[in-house]
């Protein structure tokens, strides 16, 4: 059927994109039986621990009032462990940790109620192989009453990161066991239980920077004892340690450029198998794992290349490298968990949605938990296709991108519809969206997306784009951002649609830009320094690179000073490259989409953007959500500002959805913001 691009009738609904798809976090299996944490839309994102139990059924090990979720750093992760059947998670309204076990028995606090809601926090939870004591790291937040008495730690000016151990039977106030630095992961606990290994970073670096991973020895009661530093340092990210079952240290380290398996033990670290490809994943959250040791000694681990991932088996002995051979080529956040004898990750493909899955070394597989059903025909999902393009001054330099073309078994583009000057009805291209990811040091992966797949599927082209400083193609492309941020990143989303539309796959007159965070800001940067794109939509974006750097949470107070420059030096720079000091510029009609209790990119920012919007006269549409965060959590957030996205797109690029939506209103010259409560319709 011939129609126009935009108007295709497409079997999946914004409300299926909302809260059709379940998010997982970590995964764990003990003595053979999985684990995993789900997050539901439906249920206003509320995390829930799930058991796969012997007869092939799901359960539910926490009651239905818990919120499993830690929210150190803000982005959380590591917030749940397993051992024994003993289970101890972190609860999101209060931060303590419970302990239950596999029956799903009475929750029991085990740390002590904090002097303020959420003021201690927890997470990256590791048992000692006795079961009896937990390590852990703990963010202390400060509070009123104990500014006096902690102002020598510094907590009146930001929380305080620390290793803490305590009983996991008698709970109790935890016992510090490391601190110092301003940032502590990874506590993982030899098999003798004899020593303890983890990492830190300090101000101003990231973990992908820069960290050391230290071993210390464990004493009877806990402490730890003759500390040392093992690998790393300013200028090596030391990423994952784990211990082999004969007691043998590993750890990914990107020494050589490129993030690679290595063995600690005398001297010098040894790489188990080197090459260029990434082994490991910018630390974002807690709780990552891209490789896992057996008890065979066998080493699987996730290799990402050209934006795709592949489960590969490791010979730590000879150094070979074997891939697994399953049917997946993405474990976005890979969190691989083994009990030695089995494996559990969570993995997806292009026509794949992620999925638990289970593996054991005969070969055997099988899918525990899909996110959601694909309840589409054949011929109805876009395949993406890797895309390596010209950028940066001259065209001299590459970036790299996934591009989604229209893609709808039943439709075809109507006939001459955007046909340009002079140009054949074999060269109509469609509408595209280039979308940003966040981090910025992020990736995009060929993952079934069903928020990618809502446009595709009405004859909307979308290209992912992984920047130059994007994860996966090593430390130097990860680095080219580095004083750059606003400059490289926004000038290889304006080179991946000039190129796509120079080859005809996108209309040069109707291209959009979206993204959500430090993707919101390279939307924004596009519309003030680029006159490319002909619409922008921004989800809570960084506006105002002052006041992020000043006011944003603790994990990221110093990112700014590698991606922009430190102050008060480059302040001048903070201003060049700030969206909201040249909104003036900003003509293209804009979408702005903003979380009412984001810490991240607080809500005052998206309200500076839409003033200066306001007096510069460009049309724009502005929607709070009051309840949300930094990223829409709830299923009505994610319907109203994907189905918002498209209504604009519509009027703007001259389509009448299918989906018979209401018209879109854009403000211009005056004050409108519009806050989410009522319906949307699909």
């Amino acid at each position: 059927m011939s129609q126009r691009y935009g108007e295709w009738d497409s079997p999946i609904s914004a409300r299926q994109v909302a809260s059709g798809a379940v998010e997982f976090g970590g995964v764990a299996v003990d003595d053979g039986t999985p684990y995993w944490l789900e997050r539901r839309p439906a249920e206003d994102g509320r995390g829930v621990l799930v058991r796969r139990d012997d007869d092939g059924t799901d359960r539910a090990i926490t009651p239905d009032d818990v919120d499993v979720r830690t929210t150190v750093h803000e982005y959380g992760g590591g917030d749940f462990a397993v051992r024994d059947g003993t289970i101890v998670y972190s609860r999101f309204e209060d931060q303590r940790l419970y302990r239950t076990d596999d029956e799903g028995s009475d929750p029991v606090p085990i740390t002590p109620a904090p002097p303020e809601q959420q003021a201690h926090r927890y997470a990256d939870l590791s048992f000692t192989p006795s079961g009896d004591r937990l390590y852990c790291v703990r963010e202390r937040h400060p509070v009123e009453s104990d500014r006096a008495s902690d102002e020598k730690e510094g907590a009146g000016a930001e929380p305080v990161n620390e290793l803490v151990a305590l009983s996991v039977e008698e709970g109790g106030e935890p016992t510090v066991v490391a601190s110092g630095h301003d940032f502590y992961s990874f506590p993982r606990i030899a098999p003798d239980g004899e020593r303890l290994a983890w990492t830190t970073w300090d101000h101003p670096r990231m973990p992908w920077d820069g960290t050391e991973l230290h071993v210390a020895d464990v004493e009877s009661d806990g402490a730890l004892a003759s500390e040392r530093v093992v690998m790393g340092g300013p200028e090596e990210s030391v990423f994952q340690p784990s211990w082999g079952p004969d007691g043998t240290l590993y750890a990914v380290s990107d020494r050589t450029g490129w993030w690679n398996v290595y063995r600690i033990a005398e001297g010098d670290p040894q790489p188990i198998h080197q090459d260029d490809a990434e082994y490991g994943t910018p630390q974002w959250v807690f709780g990552l794992a891209t490789y896992a040791v057996m008890d065979d000694g066998t080493i699987l681990a996730v290799r990402s290349e050209a934006s795709r991932h592949d489960l590969v088996e490791l010979d730590p002995e000879t150094g070979e490298r074997e891939s697994v051979g399953l049917p997946y080529v993405a474990y976005r956040y890979p969190r691989l968990a083994s009990d030695g004898e089995s494996l559990v990750a969570v993995a997806a493909g292009p026509a794949t949605p992620p999925s638990v899955i289970r593996w054991t070394p005969d070969g055997a597989s099988e899918v525990l938990r899909q996110s959601f059903t694909l309840d589409v025909g054949p011929g109805m999902l876009s395949e993406p296709a890797h895309v390596t393009f010209p950028t940066g001054e001259d065209g001299g330099e590459q970036a790299h991108a996934l591009y989604y073309p229209p893609q709808h078994a039943d439709y075809e583009a109507a006939s001459g519809e955007n046909a340009r000057a002079g140009a054949g009805e074999e060269d109509d291209a469609p509408p595209l969206v280039v979308k940003v990811h966040g981090g910025p040091t992020s990736q995009t992966l060929p993952v079934t997306d069903l928020e990618i797949q809502y446009f595709t599927t009405r004859g909307i082209g979308v290209v992912d784009v992984n920047y130059r400083g994007s994860t996966g193609y090593g430390r130097a492309y990860r680095e080219r951002l580095n004083g750059e941020w606003g400059v490289v990143d926004t000038e290889d989303c304006v080179a991946a649609a000039e190129y796509l539309a120079d080859q005809g796959r996108a209309d040069p007159d109707r291209l959009a830009i979206r993204g959500g965070s430090a993707g919101g800001y390279a939307t924004l940067c596009a519309l003030a320094f680029h006159g490319v794109f002909d619409a922008g939509t921004s989800y809570y974006g960084v506006t105002d690179l002052r006041a992020l750097a000043e006011h944003t949470h603790k994990f990221e107070s110093r990112y700014l000073d590698s991606l922009v420059g430190p102050l008060p030096e480059a302040e001048g720079v903070y201003e060049d490259r700030s969206p909201a000091e040249h909104a003036g510029q900003i003509t293209t009609p804009l979408l702005v989409l903003q979380g009412g209790e984001d810490r991240v990119v607080p809500p005052e920012q998206a309200e500076t953007l839409v003033a200066a919007l306001v007096d510069n006269g460009t049309p724009y549409a502005y929607v709070e959500f009051p309840e949300e965060r930094h990223s829409f959590r709830t299923a009505e957030a994610r319907k109203v500002a994907l189905t918002a996205e498209l209504r604009f797109y519509g009027e703007l690029f001259g389509f009448d959805p299918a989906d018979d939506l209401e018209p879109f209103d854009l403000a211009r010259g005056e004050f409108q913001k519009r806050t989410v409560g009522e319906d949307d319709g699909d």
